[in-house]
């Protein structure tokens, strides 16, 4: 009987020494330390991209459904689209900066804002609705573009956007003149383009 109790002992020691034994991965599969070059690169691509190299918008020759430019006179504008649905006055102590120098008003359509002095319409911010759409440098673009689209025809600016950490906006240049303060973001939601905004600092 002490010589089977001894045995049992010392198989149960044994099996304790099996449970215990921690899995230690072989040699190949250890991560290895990223090289000098791989450094370099994942570094590279968080670097800011020169103004310069971001993509122009030539915001004021945009068309909206191809008949109407964003920059247009109520005449042109209303004939194509219809009338506004609002037109109010703004609370001129809380703006900045807009298109026109003298006092204006906020025409309305759709969801989008235009800047309305005498028969001049400036867009401010077009939202992209059902049935509508903005046609800038041969390319259209509507609520149902991605920003995988946009990532195609802008990829510096985009590629601005991601060092960012955003997938919410992109900014583009708005003009040819690289004096110009200015400049137009482009708006996603869940991945869709749903508005463009005709940025201008204070």
């Amino acid at each position: 009987m002490l010589i089977i109790s001894v045995l049992a002992c010392n198989e149960a020691g044994n099996n304790s020494d099996e449970d215990s034994t921690v899995a230690v991965p072989a040699a190949s599969e250890r991560i290895a330390a990223l090289t000098e070059e791989e450094t370099d690169t994942i570094v590279q691509t968080k670097e800011d991209l020169p103004w310069e190299k971001m993509e122009v918008f030539h915001f004021s020759k945009a068309l909206i459904d191809h008949k109407v430019p964003l920059f247009t006179s109520e005449h042109r504008f209303t004939a194509a689209l219809g009338a506004a649905d609002s037109i109010s006055t703004p609370a001129y102590d809380g703006i900045c900066a807009s298109q026109f120098e003298e006092e204006f008003l906020f025409f309305y359509k759709d969801g989008s804002c235009f800047e309305k002095f005498r028969d001049s319409l400036a867009c401010e911010e077009f939202v992209l609705t059902t049935g509508h759409t903005i046609t800038c440098n041969g390319i259209t673009f509507s609520r149902n573009t991605t920003w995988a689209e946009v990532k195609k025809y802008y990829p510096n600016a985009v590629q601005q956007a991601e060092n960012e950490g955003r997938t919410d906006m992109v900014t583009l240049r708005d003009s040819d003149n690289m004096n110009s303060d200015s400049s137009v973001r482009l708006y996603f939601e869940n991945g869709k383009l749903v508005r463009i905004e005709n940025f201008i600092p204070c």
